[in-house]
């Protein structure tokens, strides 16, 4: 009977800290939303989503002569020649795009991340946000922001990628469960290291510390550390699915597909970087300011 009880009890405070841990994520969410009023919020991921709407305009402008000759060395064995044909530039899009920008993502997307962070601090600390300033912040870290960045990357496309390569060659459910697995690790990898960048951005943390830090406090708040990642990225797996057969679906309606599909691809994952970054800031601080639990703000 005392086995029972105890049982109960144990089972009953966890789903306690699961609901409380659900709850703590949306109200991050609704916080990271609430300060979008303010155009410079988010104005850091708007910029680089320009950029990267420069950089596919770009690659649909200039795929012949010389330019065509830098759009083929992410794909090793295409002539540059062919970039210059309709449909083949459109249907190579998305492998080279997508390898250049796994390059800027790691090397460049990181004083973004940092600017934001540095942006949402200020709003929550009622400060006066201010865009130039959250760049020129991030720029000072940046040897710091690009050594997590680097280390997060890797670790993160470590596990998608071991995931692609299982799934490889497997027909069915089988591929599609192995691939999704490896999406799975690479969600729960890169929750430990969410809390690096605000580390630096806000606690001026070396990369080390920042990484060592970070991982503690995902350990620590790991439930709705998962919950503030998985969830948007949930925004973006209509896009990831159509990814994986657009170029099915583009030789079936138009090779014009790819780019749409692009476009809405970016759209997603602007949103969805924004959300994690933004709430990951709001946790962050908030377990910063000591509060009586039970708040409206009880998000630590």
């Amino acid at each position: 009977m005392s086995n029972s009880i105890i049982k109960g009890s144990v089972d009953a405070e966890e789903r306690r800290d699961l609901l409380k841990s659900i709850n703590s994520a949306f109200q991050a969410f609704q916080v990271s939303l609430t300060l979008l009023p303010d155009p410079r919020i988010a104005a850091p991921y708007l910029c680089y989503f320009l950029f990267q709407m420069i950089l596919l305009a770009g690659y649909l402008t200039g795929n012949s002569g010389p330019l065509a000759h830098f759009w083929a060395l992410p794909v090793g064995g295409v002539s540059p020649e062919y970039l210059g044909h309709y449909p083949t530039h459109l249907l190579l899009l998305q492998p080279i795009l997508g390898r250049i920008e796994i390059f800027l993502e790691i090397v460049l997307k990181c004083i973004f991340h940092g600017a934001t962070v540095y942006l949402v601090a200020r709003a929550m600390r009622r400060g006066k946000p201010s865009l130039p300033r959250s760049f020129s912040e991030a720029g000072r870290r940046y040897p710091r922001l690009l050594v997590v960045s680097v280390i997060s990357s890797l670790a993160v496309y470590a596990a998608v990628f071991l995931g692609v390569y299982l799934s490889s060659g497997r027909v069915g459910w089988a591929g599609y469960a192995l691939l999704g697995g490896g999406i799975a690790v690479g969600l729960a990898v890169q929750s430990l290291f969410v809390y690096a960048i605000p580390l630096i951005m806000i606690d001026n943390a070396s990369a080390t510390s920042a990484l060592a830090s970070g991982i503690s406090l995902s350990l620590k708040t790991y439930t709705k550390t998962l919950l503030i990642v998985a969830l948007p990225f949930m925004l973006t797996v209509p896009t990831i699915l159509l990814d994986i057969k657009a170029e099915m679906i583009a030789l079936e309606l138009s090779p014009d597909f790819m780019i749409f599909n692009h476009v809405a691809s970016r759209v997603m994952e602007l949103v969805s970087t924004y959300l994690i970054t933004a709430s990951a800031t709001v946790i962050f601080l908030a377990r910063k300011v000591d509060r009586p639990a039970g708040t409206s703000l009880d998000i630590g």
